[in-house]
């Protein structure tokens, strides 16, 4: 308002002034504001943040190391290791080819070969029942195939004796690389080997005992041999997983243990707390750009089970491992968890048997008379244990249980041997064990039983631990031989009683009729734990794994033959001939659940060890 009177009293004042000097007035200028042309700033566009894919995996118990030089391993550190260091062995999922190796090797492509070799006396060599020994006068030896067809010899230092030895050679890819970029040469397998070889009581004694010569003939080339007398069936027992040479090999063991675990896989160790182990992308594997999948492989440390279901079901666990035990859930629970999930089941090999004591330790005077014996000669007869696998039927047996135990749409692997086809009862009454008119409910009863005194009643003990599996499996087994009439009493013993050494054990003791055992995995065939030279007696003091007492030499050079020697055409297989002889009857696997969410594609025929495969559903 002040501008605009001013402006109008100048206004005044120059008109007066003009009619004054008759002059044109002159018009001062009018300030003006210019508004000048408006121009468009466009923000700088950023491109959408693409969110990683990452692969949770949660465990019930905790990673406290993850050195593969450990002395023992939980289950969560054996899968990390696996993801970081994958068998030697595996194969691309594209294609089936070798990973590590050019070719896996085969007796067609010669990789694998045999030949016979001399053997002297005090070398280690594999005898003919499949036990390490050092060679010595009177040692039973397999004879190398085209040399002789009179096998088992006794060895004496007269004579230049042959045996077979097996050899296999890997010939690695070119341009390996560890995840620090150093190339993976044979010297790190070999070193692998040799660390094992010093450990005290390593993770591959089996493998070492059997193994002759583990070398690098170059940076690709490895070769190993077998002791005489071997017969290599897995190449897992002719190889070792890598080892970083070139990181270890100056340090001390414990120097060892501190170091940082390369990969030679499809992930490297980013950082591991208790809580949680975090992996990324290996630049370096012989795969890379196909796998790995994930951005990120987080391990998760979630004790509670229930935490973790509920984790898995809002997408912060992806996969649940062995460590939660879900076999031990209820069928019902399964079937629920196997709707919205993908329930896997592992290891379906049976390490749980049903032993026959076929012959007792008071019967190794060689003297038996029914009429004065304390236990009667019931079990030493074959046509009898035939009648009572038949009445088990073992594969049903099998199927029932674990039927009621996993959900029916679940795939069941079961591996025992076939049970003579043949009416049990029928059998029985033809054997002269026959039904009571008083009690036809009860027990059978000899009349004309060959070696068993008339009268006495076919009842039979079982001899179990005390574990929740063993005593249901034995309640099936008392069933089932109850409806042919053979009485099953149940006895539960402490696994310390159960196993103790003979002659007081007894199991080893050999003071038993039935028994429920369960056999740690091992590297060789069902019918080398009951052949004669495992019988345990007071002679070997009581050590041996025949707790049957079987002692038949067909039987025996039968598992030889199939055992200690390439598979011939004659040979027989394993499960066919503990069916044969029936020294015991496998049963039980003890196979392991893990779940994983339906938002992985797994591959076929899947394991826990093939995380690194795992790929996002599309």
């Amino acid at each position: 308002m002040k501008r605009g009177k001013f402006t109008l009293f100048m206004l005044a004042f120059s008109l007066l002034l003009a009619a004054c000097n008759n002059t044109a007035p002159t018009l001062p200028a009018m300030p003006t504001d210019e508004v000048p042309e408006a121009t468009a700033v466009l923000p700088e566009p950023t491109p959408t943040a693409v969110p990683e894919k990452v692969l949770n995996v949660c465990s019930a118990v905790e990673t406290k190391s993850l050195s593969p030089l450990a002395s023992a391993l939980n289950i969560a550190e054996k899968n990390q290791l696996s993801v970081m260091n994958p068998d030697p062995l595996s194969v691309n999922p594209q294609n089936g080819e070798s990973l590590f190796f050019e070719q896996i090797p085969t007796e067609e492509n010669g990789g694998i070969t045999l030949e016979p070799v001399t053997v002297r006396v005090g070398q280690p060599i594999l005898d003919a029942s499949g036990t390490r020994v050092y060679l010595a006068e009177g040692t039973l030896i397999e004879h190398a195939i085209n040399y002789s067809l009179d096998n088992p010899v006794s060895w004496n230092h007269e004579q230049d004796y042959q045996m077979n030895q097996f050899s296999v050679s890997f010939k690695l890819k070119p341009d390996l690389k560890w995840s620090d970029g150093v190339a993976l040469t044979a010297e790190d397998f070999v070193f692998a080997y040799q660390l094992a070889s010093q450990q005290e009581k390593g993770l591959h004694n089996w493998n070492l005992e059997r193994t002759a010569s583990f070398v690098a003939e170059d940076e690709q080339t490895l070769v190993w041999k077998g002791i005489p007398g071997f017969v290599l069936r897995d190449l897992d027992d002719a190889l070792w997983s890598p080892l970083p040479a070139h990181l270890l090999k100056d340090l001390s063991t414990e120097e060892q243990l501190l170091q940082p675990t390369l990969s030679s896989g499809a992930y490297k160790l980013l950082s591991s707390e208790s809580n949680q182990t975090v992996m990324e992308p290996n630049p370096f594997f012989v795969l890379n750009g196909a796998y790995p999948a994930f951005d990120k492989l987080h391990f998760n440390f979630v004790p509670d089970l229930e935490t973790a279901l509920s984790m898995l079901e809002n997408g912060q666990c992806d996969v649940l491992d062995q460590s939660y035990q879900l076999e031990s859930l209820d069928k019902s629970r399964l079937e629920t968890l196997s709707t919205s999930n993908q329930l896997i089941i592992e290891n379906w090999q049976p390490v749980q048997q049903l032993v026959f004591g076929i012959e007792p330790s008071q019967y190794d005077t060689g003297y038996y008379d029914m009429w004065t014996a304390q236990r009667q000669d019931i079990l030493g007869d074959l046509a009898t244990r035939q009648a009572i696998a038949a009445c088990l039927d073992p594969q049903a047996l099998l199927s029932e249980y674990i039927g009621s135990r996993l959900p029916d749409s679940l795939p069941i692997a079961l591996q025992t041997i076939s049970t003579p086809t043949m009416d049990a009862n029928q059998a029985l009454d033809d054997l002269g064990w026959l039904r009571s008119e008083e009690n036809p409910s009860g027990p059978r009863i000899a009349q004309s039983v060959n070696r068993v005194l008339p009268g006495t009643e076919l009842r039979l003990s079982l001899l179990i631990g005390q574990s929740q599996l063993e005593q249901n499996i034995a309640a099936k087994i008392q069933e089932k031989l109850g409806t042919c009439g053979v009485a099953i009493e149940i006895e539960s013993l402490p696994a310390e009683q159960l196993y103790a050494p003979g002659p007081d054990g007894r199991l080893f003791g050999r003071n038993f009729e039935l028994a429920l055992i369960s056999w740690q995995p091992e590297h060789r065939n069902n019918c080398q734990l009951y052949t004669s030279d495992q019988m345990p007696a007071s002679i070997n003091s009581w050590i041996g794994t025949n707790l049957a007492g079987l002692s038949d030499a067909e039987f025996d050079e039968a598992c030889w033959r199939s055992s200690t020697r390439l598979t011939s055409s004659d040979a027989q297989e394993d499960l066919d001939l503990m069916a044969q002889s029936l020294p015991a009857i496998p049963l039980m696997p003890h196979y392991q659940i893990w779940l994983a969410s339906k938002s992985l594609q797994l591959p076929e025929e899947v394991r826990i060890t093939d995380l690194w495969q795992f790929l996002p559903q599309e």
